[in-house]
């Protein structure tokens, strides 16, 4: 009788998986990928791209646009279409797992780089602050995309399908390739970066309650300051303040979401010799597939973060949708027969033709002499 409680219990657990999986997986590939599409092309402009800082969040954005390209479509194939190839191809395994492990440690780490940078953008010091600078910036994305692939180009080795007795069916041939591949991403990836983050955040807020104490007494003794100098100081300030908060809030929920999966890879391998029942089996996928979920999440809110707590952020956006919509005759089309509810579709039509003649007579008609 308990044979058959448990079996129809691992069905069940396995069903539950395998709809959560499928329907997360889809909701996260296109959420993600939209969000950091549109976050490269975002913080790829002018006015944003002059910050260290804003350089280090555009690498981490496209390493988490390659982390959902390369490991959300498998599993939505594998959730929707026929089976996970990287399950039964040994070659797209080992592709993937090297691809995967590679982004999603360049994306983190160059997070903890923009915390230090913030850190050492808002230290009273001078020297600290020459060191947040562009060109320290293109250096440190360059080492962090070669050590981090490096690190994971044994799994091109260690990885292999339709292994027995693992948790995964693309997992670590040998318990030596599992223990470090397992160890190996869960302190690297994730908890040194975690602590890092937090400690750099926490004395980047230090070095901003100093300076504020510190400006005071100093701001005090002048008598004679112009307005448009004390503008500028203002929005300098200001913009500096809307950097720190949107990554601070990317520091805390990167870690929320990221460390269940640490722990989870800490248990695996130290429980690798384990012979696990039909049923913690199905517990264990389960727990696997929600933890794999959370951290894909992780990489793909971004986008949402800058622009919902980001006010340059946010204007820098509206200016850009602003500009697309002003150059493209289809996008202002368009946006005019979704928004405009009080015309009909032909006055629609006319109208936009209208005003697309007048900008091409004004553009590109010969000056009259």
């Amino acid at each position: 009788m308990s044979n058959v409680t448990d079996s129809s219990t691992v069905n069940l657990i396995n069903n539950i998986s395998a709809e959560i999986n499928r329907y997360i997986t889809l909701f996260v590939l296109l959420f993600g990928t939209t969000g950091n599409l549109l976050n490269t092309l975002l913080l790829s402009q002018p006015n944003l791209r002059s910050n260290p800082c804003v350089l280090y969040f555009l690498g981490s954005s496209i390493s988490s646009l390659g982390i959902m390209l390369v490991g959300l479509p498998t599993r939505f194939i594998g959730g929707w279409i026929s089976t996970d190839p990287t399950n039964t191809n040994a070659f797209l395994c080992k592709f993937r797992i090297f691809l995967l492990y590679g982004f999603r440690t360049t994306s983190v780490w160059l997070i903890v780089l923009a915390t230090v940078d913030r850190w050492f953008a808002s230290s009273v010091r001078v020297t600290r602050r020459f060191l947040s600078s562009r060109r320290i910036a293109h250096k440190c994305i360059f080492i962090i995309h070669i050590l981090s692939f490096l690190l994971w180009s044994q799994t091109l080795y260690c990885y292999n399908t339709n292994l027995p007795q693992v948790p995964l069916q693309c997992y670590g041939m040998s318990p030596k390739c599992q223990i470090f591949n397992d160890v190996g991403y869960a302190i690297t990836t994730v908890l040194i970066p975690s602590v890092l983050m937090l400690v750099f955040g926490l004395l980047t807020i230090h070095n901003i309650k100093g300076s504020q104490r510190a400006v005071v007494p100093f701001i005090g003794t002048i008598h004679r300051i112009s307005a448009l100098n004390t503008r500028k100081r203002r929005k300098r300030r200001f913009n500096k303040g809307s950097l720190t908060g949107m990554l601070l809030l990317q520091v805390i929920l990167l870690t929320l979401l990221s460390l269940p999966q640490a722990l989870q890879q800490l248990y695996l391998a130290f429980t690798i010799s384990t012979i696990r029942s039909p049923l913690r089996h199905a517990i264990e996928n389960f727990i696997i597939n929600i933890n794999f979920s959370l951290t894909y999440v992780g990489n793909s809110i971004p986008f949402y973060i800058y622009t919902l707590t980001g006010v340059l952020f946010r204007r820098t956006f509206i200016r850009l949708i602003r500009s697309i919509y002003r150059q493209s005759i289809v996008v202002r089309l368009l946006f005019s027969l979704v928004f405009d509810r009080t015309k009909k579709y032909k006055s629609n039509y006319s109208s936009v033709l209208y005003s697309s003649s007048l900008l091409n007579k004004f553009y590109f008609s010969k000056p009259t002499k």
